[in-house]
């Protein structure tokens, strides 16, 4: 079990930071301790009796993390944390037992934090865990007179606040202080820092106003430095670009064709994308789900990276028919499960990106290469990912591949990507560490 004397300096200073402030944007790389860092806060100011309960709601995939990473720490031991999970019923149960055991801290799956503010929750304080990916619907509850303004204390953590696009900085940061940074009207904001195309689906930033966004929620911002980082093994990034089959290509061309008639409404171009990065991949669902196999080259591409390798690895898909046709192709040194994995029982792990990008530890002593199937939209996504490998732990030098195939949708992703990473420099080198 791991003391109180472990935390770092960066560590301490977040701490002190969270437990002195109402409101905080928590701001730290994958592996920097974010959930250490909110545990040991939310027991400073239950225990000088500033809160009575706090409510943490995160992905479905970590509700269990938080009880296991109480246990890691021994100045946490007076800190009942209990999971709130299962049907309605069965989370009915679990808030009746936090009540009967005197639980502080509660759990909840982001899915379920609307149902349980419609509950006597009992908590004073809320976490929000992931919250530059938490829906709007998921956290609207939170800015009700009725349900929200219980809620004394408010920390959201992320590691990328600005993945996506400053467009959705608004909801992000709404959902802390309750529209005292941008108001509480998202259009105005859109007018305000953005240009908009005349059908008012595309916003750009105007010139400066991602400076001036950030100017108004430096205050909100703690920014963890991860000094562990600088200790570990290289980490090297890689695309395997190549050409699609002739016959796909038509295909592709094709849907491209017939999708694009017109201006394109936000949703159709989403489904559109959807639709051309699953051609790319040799497939294509239907309106059924019904797939239809196409030639794959990345298939192909994804069987030689394994042959220059020969180690265990680990391979990120997206959609369920990659990862069927990965497992079919990989039967023979295939893990069932991350588990196994880690145990040295198969040397490719298949695993969808969703749900290994969050909660799962113990990757870095087994493997230091990685394949994303197709290149991610979602830059927090990603970085999430190689953060499995790339932490404490790993002893070797990291190299992550992507398959990029050309002149494709993968070429506006990469690029998009990239944008990403720029506003995110930017964000860290406007809030100087704070």
């Amino acid at each position: 079990m791991l003391s109180e004397k472990s935390l770092t300096p960066e560590q301490v200073e977040a701490i002190e930071r969270l437990s002195t402030r109402k409101t905080t944007l928590l701001v730290a790389a994958t592996g920097a301790g974010k959930t250490a860092i909110c545990l040991s806060a939310a027991q400073r100011i239950l225990a000088v009796g500033k809160l009575t309960r706090i409510l943490v709601a995160c992905p479905a995939k970590v509700v269990d993390v938080w009880p296991r990473e109480k246990t890691k720490w021994d100045h946490l031991c007076d800190v009942g944390v209990v999971p709130i999970v299962g049907d309605a019923a069965q989370r009915l149960l679990c808030i009746r037992k936090a009540d009967k055991n005197h639980c502080q801290v509660i759990v909840v799956s982001l899915n379920n934090l609307e149902w349980l503010l419609n509950q006597k929750h009992g908590a004073d304080g809320i976490i929000i865990d992931e919250l530059s990916k938490a829906a709007g619907r998921q956290t609207k509850g939170l800015n009700t007179k009725a349900r929200g303004d219980c809620f004394k204390w408010r920390v959201g953590m992320t590691a990328t606040p600005v993945s996506q696009d400053f467009e959705k900085v608004f909801t992000m940061v709404r959902r802390l202080d309750k529209g005292k940074a941008f108001g509480s009207n998202k259009h105005a904001y859109l007018n305000k820092y953005f240009y908009s195309d005349y059908m008012g689906y595309n916003w750009t930033l105007k010139d400066g106003a991602d400076k001036r966004i950030l100017d108004q929620i430096t205050k909100l911002v703690h920014m963890v430095e991860d000094t562990k980082v600088d200790d570990l093994p290289a980490l090297h990034e890689v695309e395997q670009r190549f050409d699609m089959p002739p016959g796909t290509r038509e295909v592709y061309n094709k849907m491209k064709k017939d999708m694009v008639t017109g201006d394109i409404e936000a949703v159709n171009a989403a489904v559109r994308d959807g639709k051309l990065r699953q051609i790319s991949s040799g497939f294509v669902y239907d309106e059924d789900r019904n797939v239809t196999k196409l030639d794959s080259a990345r298939l192909d591409e994804a069987v030689d990276w394994w042959l220059g390798h020969k180690r265990p690895a680990v391979i990120f898909y997206e959609y369920v028919a990659q990862g069927e046709r990965l497992e079919a192709v990989f039967r023979n040194d295939l893990s069932a499960s991350v588990d196994d994995f880690i145990k040295g029982k198969g040397t490719v792990l298949v695993a969808q990106i969703s749900s290994l990008s969050h909660g799962v530890d113990g990757l870095q002593n087994v493997s230091h290469d990685a394949l994303f199937y197709h290149p991610q939209w979602s830059r927090d996504q990603k970085e999430q990912a190689i953060g499995r490998l790339w932490r404490t732990g790993q002893n070797h030098e990291v190299t992550i591949t992507t398959l990029v195939c050309d002149n494709t949708l993968d070429d506006v992703v990469v690029a998009r990507v990239e944008d990403r990473a720029e506003w995110m420099d930017l964000f860290t080198k406007h809030m100087g560490g704070r």
